[in-house]
């Protein structure tokens, strides 16, 4: 009996000191390779709106957003940001299942003084707002914690399951659960304004 106690009790340490799921690199810094354009305005070309410069992805603003190619679920989304000449407006998507102006998905919002917000776009529901409700914004819990225009800010996303958690600057800021999305593709929105993103990483939950 003690020597199946004591198996069982290795069993579990060796299990706890595996290996933990690496991060995987969204952004390889030089290029949008891995991720779709989409643009509201069909006249403009995603090349001149997104670029990549200085091992940052600059968004000019004009409505549209880059999505990963692949959808994920389960992970811990960390991504640096930046407003490079004044305080505007952005969001980081996330579980989008349907393209458009704009898509399906939960976005943690990015706009100056609500970064930290989370809006149920197009549809989408949480046990904290559903789809028949007059609110689609889940206001964040602190007060704001963005960075003054041109120093970066982070933020770190997690999706479990049917739950997401978001940090920004290393604050708690919001929580939802119950989500009807729960997994999909990421994406960074532009609207309004210029904004720089960097350093993008997903790590799978364990």
């Amino acid at each position: 009996m003690k020597k199946s106690i004591l198996a069982v009790a290795v069993a579990a340490i060796l299990i706890s000191c595996g290996p933990k799921p690496a991060a995987i690199s969204l952004f390889n810094g030089k290029d949008l390779n891995g991720w779709t354009a989409v643009l509201e305005d069909s006249t403009l070309h995603p090349s001149t709106e997104f670029t990549v410069e200085d091992g940052a992805i600059s968004l000019s603003g004009k409505f549209g957003y880059i999505r990963t190619e692949i959808p994920y679920a389960d992970y811990r989304l960390n991504a640096e940001w930046r407003w490079p000449d004044s305080a505007t407006n952005s969001g980081i998507f996330l579980h989008i299942q349907r393209d458009g102006i704009w898509p399906n998905c939960y976005e943690c919002q990015l706009w100056n003084g609500k970064a930290g917000d989370l809006i149920h776009s197009s549809g989408t529901e949480s046990a904290e707002l559903r789809a028949d409700s007059t609110l689609i914004i889940l206001p964040k819990l602190e007060p704001s914690t963005e960075k003054p225009v041109g120093e970066w800010n982070t933020a770190e996303i997690v999706c479990s399951d049917s739950t997401i958690t978001v940090h920004v600057n290393g604050r708690l800021q919001n929580r939802i659960t119950g989500l009807s999305n729960r997994q999909g593709f990421i994406g960074l929105q532009s609207e309004g304004g210029p904004i720089q993103f960097r350093n993008i990483t997903l790590t799978p939950l364990d």
